[in-house]
């Protein structure tokens, strides 16, 4: 299992930040983070939407940088182009001076945009009976809390949440599926509370 954690590629320049600053494009991203490439018209298939609809989007997403056109394949009479991630996973600049508010803005909407997803998917769950809440088999969790943490301990949180990105990471990797797999969406957020008082609980 890989516990180092995925290959990351650091949002850079502004037609970058202008790509992701879109949750559609979020969105699209998410499906290319499987390692597979994919058409357009496969993303729209998978999304439920008219390939029209994500053309321009995916595109968008090439000439920023962070799709790669991969190669090519025959759909009938036509050719149609095929598209990877640039790497495993995509990454806001996680640190810097307070004063560059262009990496901090990007760095909020591109958050609020995962947990609106977040809040999507969870809808779509609850409504249609396929959240199991407990057993070895869950997929339906959610929770928020706040802790101190020394700084060996954030450590081992980190190699944790590393291995964790690798377990998901290795089963998208997967070239087959098996009988018992099932999509889900893993959302974190880890972030600092440098208001709170370390002596307060």
């Amino acid at each position: 299992m890989n516990t180092n954690g995925p290959k990351v590629h650091i949002i850079e320049g502004e037609a970058q930040r202008r790509a992701i600053s879109s949750p559609l494009r979020l969105e699209i991203l998410g499906y290319f983070s499987a390692g597979r490439p994919l058409s357009v018209r496969e993303v729209a298939e998978r999304m439920g939407r008219p390939a029209t609809a994500i053309h321009y989007h995916v595109r968008l997403l090439a000439q920023s940088g962070l799709l790669n056109k991969s190669g090519e394949r025959r759909d009938g009479r036509r050719r149609e182009a095929e598209y990877s991630m640039v790497a495993e996973a995509i990454a806001v600049p996680g640190h810097g001076p307070p004063s560059e508010e262009g990496e901090n803005t990007l760095a909020l909407k591109t958050t609020a945009s995962a947990f609106r997803m977040a809040e999507r998917d969870m809808k779509a769950a609850l409504a249609e009976g396929a959240a199991r809440r407990e057993g070895e088999d869950r997929n339906f969790y959610v929770t928020r809390m706040h802790c101190r943490l020394s700084r060996e301990e954030m450590a081992e949180i980190n190699q944790r949440l590393n291995a964790l990105l690798g377990a998901v990471l290795d089963s998208m990797r997967r070239e087959e599926p098996r009988d018992d797999d099932e999509f889900v969406s893993l959302t974190l957020a880890l972030i600092p509370l440098p208001n709170r008082s370390v002596g307060s609980s």
